[in-house]
């Protein structure tokens, strides 16, 4: 091999080597599945701005991608009283944080989550009308009882 071509394909080693060893961002740990979903916050004033009457008791995190606001968020059939639109709730990873968005007759809601040891835990963060204060929301591992696929 000559000396060129040597040094070309040490250039090119220490080029990959440099790139794969360059810091990446953390990136929040999700796990596409079942979680409690608690919201002892909830209030009248949220429901008018957002035309929700209430989050879902539990949710499942599905890998089914559902357009630009990330992948399907799977709630109880009971739950269910916005219509059809798959988008209507999904998740999406942002950073380190995980993001429910919530899609109501008359707004949305977007929750930011950060890890916890049994979950994520986290507030609203879409400016409701009238100075209405965010929620806050946890979720908590749980069981997939009464979800499924076909129920979002």
């Amino acid at each position: 091999m000559s000396a060129s071509r040597f040094l070309s394909s040490f250039a090119l080693l220490a080029a990959t080597a440099a790139c794969a060893a360059a810091p990446r961002t953390a990136r929040v740990a999700t796990s596409t599945g079942c979680y409690a979903l608690f919201a002892p916050d909830w209030h009248g004033a949220v429901t008018a701005a957002t035309g929700l009457r209430a989050l879902p008791s539990y949710v499942a995190l599905d890998a089914t991608p559902v357009g630009p606001r990330g992948r399907r968020l799977i709630v109880p059939a009971t739950w269910q009283g916005v219509g059809p639109n798959p988008e209507w709730a999904s998740w999406r990873v942002e950073g380190r944080e995980l993001v429910l968005t919530f899609l109501g007759s008359t707004g949305t809601l977007e929750v930011v989550l950060r890890p916890t040891p049994d979950g994520y835990s986290g507030d609203g963060v879409t400016p409701l009308r009238h100075a209405v204060r965010p929620v806050h929301v946890t979720l908590t591992t749980s069981s997939c009882v009464g979800l499924h696929a076909g129920a979002a």
